[in-house]
């Protein structure tokens, strides 16, 4: 596998080098790092293009390790997303896949879906009402992720001001989460902040906002996700998880 390349910042301008870990008494001090991992946003970059569906049973543990700097230690894995309770099938093989990246490390931190009124705006050749020509304007329930972002923010300003790590990783394209990375270095200048774009991200702002401030990032590519999966199946204490066939 080719070696991660991050888009770094010009040479004086916040740059690193690539050994300045530190070192003491001939040891060399690797620096702690931590992910923060935006798990919708990562999940619907792997469901939006069928070609990568395959690639959704991913070690997020491994995923982490390969990102790293030569000079930097994961500590932590921090994975953020919510359960679809409508949904009881969705929901279980979303528990199990939490339940394989808990084994292997990974902190779970869990926001909610809350139900939302919502209006058909569907074209409609036959309205429910006469006055009503083009659309059908049916009320329905739609469940909107709530908590996740915040979530996401919170930890890693929270992390920034205890100083429990030296390097951060944002796995997201998720432009609203900006604000969080402003005030993490605005807090603790020297933390070393990192951006991780899914391989489908858009996120241009996000992407502006690393150039500017001189932040280094990274797109994934597929031949990451390919060496990041779990094996098929997986077994714990005697149960076997298998990978969900129309993730193949």
């Amino acid at each position: 596998m080719s070696p991660v390349v991050f888009h770094s910042p010009p040479v004086g301008h916040g740059s690193e080098k690539s050994a300045d870990a530190g070192f003491f008494l001939g040891v060399i001090i690797l620096r702690k790092s931590a992910f923060f991992i935006d798990g919708f946003n990562l999940y619907h970059s792997l469901d939006n293009t069928r070609l990568y569906h395959k690639y959704k049973w991913l070690n997020l543990w491994k995923l982490s390790e390969l990102l790293l700097l030569s000079n930097e230690e994961l500590q932590d894995v921090y994975y953020f997303s919510a359960y679809t309770d409508w949904n009881d099938s969705r929901k279980l093989r979303h528990q199990n896949y939490v339940l394989l990246n808990k084994n292997c490390g990974c902190k779970v931190i869990l926001g909610k879906f809350m139900k939302k009124d919502r209006t058909s705006m569907v074209e409609c050749n036959t309205p429910c009402k006469t006055e009503v020509q083009r659309y059908c304007r049916k009320k329905y329930i739609a469940h909107e992720e709530k908590m996740t972002d915040v979530n996401i923010a919170v930890n890693i300003v929270k992390a920034a001001a205890l100083k429990t790590y030296e390097a951060i990783y944002l796995l997201s394209g998720d432009n609203d989460l900006i604000p969080s990375l402003k005030t993490a270095l605005e807090i603790s200048p020297d933390i070393k902040i990192r951006v991780v774009l899914p391989i489908n991200a858009k996120a241009k702002s996000l992407m502006s906002f690393c150039s500017d401030h001189s932040l280094r990032y990274i797109r994934i590519k597929e031949s990451l996700l390919s060496s990041s999966q779990f094996p098929d199946p997986v077994f714990i204490k005697d149960l076997r998880y298998d990978k969900p066939e129309h993730w193949n």
